[in-house]
C-alpha cells in the first residue's frame, strides 16, 4: 500500500497569512470609521421630525403665539338679548334699536328723563334725524337742554359737526365698532357737546348757558352704553 503525502507545510503557512491580512484591515477600517463619527459636528440646521419627534399640540401651539387646545373646554358664547329683550343666538341677528324704547335703550338716561321729554320738531339749521326728543334739566342752577337723536347717517353727523366745530374741538373714544367721538363747542352759544357713535345712527347734544354749565351737565346727566351693546347683551 503506498502512504499519502502530507500537505506541504507552505501551503499553510500562506494561508494563515492571508486570514490575518484580513482581519487586521477590517480593524484598521473599523477604528477609522470611530475616529470619523467622533470628529464630525453636530448638524445645526432644521430637521424634519420624524414620527417619532413630531411636535406636540403644545408645542405647536407655543410656537405659534397661542395656548393649546382645550377639547373639553367650553366654546366661547355668541348669542345674548337683544335691544328689545329678544333671546338671540348671535348679536348680529339683533336689529338697531329704534324709536323712544331704542333711543333709551342706547341713552339710558334719556329712559330715566322721560318724564322731563317730549318729542322734538325737525330742525333745517341741523344734520338730518328719524327722531328725536329733547329734556329739559338744570345744570350750574341754570337751564339745559338734552337732545336725543336717531339720525339718517352718522357720516352726515360727523361732517356737519365738523364744518360748523372744526376738527380741533373733536375727542375721540376709542372702542368696537369705531368707538365713538365728542365735539365739544364752546364759542357758540348756547355753548353745544355732541357726542355720537361713529358706526351705528345715534347721538346725544347738550345745550347751556355756558361752557362749564354745558360739561357739568354731560358728565352728570348723559348715559350712553358702549358701542358693543348697542344692539344687545352677549351672554357671560
Amino acid at each position: 500500500m503506498s502512504e499519502v503525502s502530507p500537505r506541504p507545510r507552505w501551503r499553510d503557512g500562506l494561508l494563515l497569512a492571508v486570514l490575518a491580512a484580513v482581519i487586521l484591515g477590517g480593524l484598521v477600517h473599523y477604528g477609522r470609521g470611530l475616529g470619523d463619527d467622533a470628529d464630525e459636528p453636530a448638524a445645526t440646521g432644521p430637521q424634519r421630525p420624524t414620527a417619532a419627534t413630531s411636535p406636540t399640540a403644545e408645542a405647536t401651539a407655543q410656537l405659534e403665539g397661542s395656548p393649546p387646545t382645550d377639547p373639553a373646554a367650553p366654546a366661547a358664547p355668541t348669542g345674548g338679548t337683544c335691544w328689545d329683550g329678544r333671546e338671540t343666538s348671535s348679536l348680529r341677528l339683533c336689529g338697531l334699536p329704534e324709536g323712544a324704547r331704542g333711543l333709551a335703550w342706547v341713552f339710558p338716561s334719556f329712559s330715566d328723563d322721560r318724564a322731563l321729554c317730549h318729542k322734538a320738531r325737525p330742525n333745517d339749521d341741523n344734520y338730518p334725524v328719524v327722531e328725536s326728543y329733547e329734556c329739559f334739566q338744570h345744570a350750574l342752577g341754570k337751564p339745559v337742554t338734552i337732545t336725543y337723536d336717531h339720525v339718517k347717517d352718522p357720516q352726515q353727523v360727523e361732517d356737519w359737526l365738523l364744518a360748523r366745530v372744526g376738527p380741533r374741538n373733536r375727542h375721540d373714544l376709542p372702542g368696537a365698532h369705531g368707538g365713538r367721538c365728542v365735539f365739544v363747542d364752546g364759542v357758540s352759544r348756547p355753548a353745544r357737546i355732541t357726542g355720537m357713535y361713529e358706526q351705528f345712527p345715534y347721538a346725544v347734544s347738550v345745550y347751556a348757558a355756558s361752557p362749564q354749565a354745558a360739561k357739568i351737565a354731560w358728565k352728570k346727566l348723559v348715559r350712553q352704553r358702549p358701542p358693543e351693546n348697542v344692539r344687545g347683551i352677549r351672554n357671560s
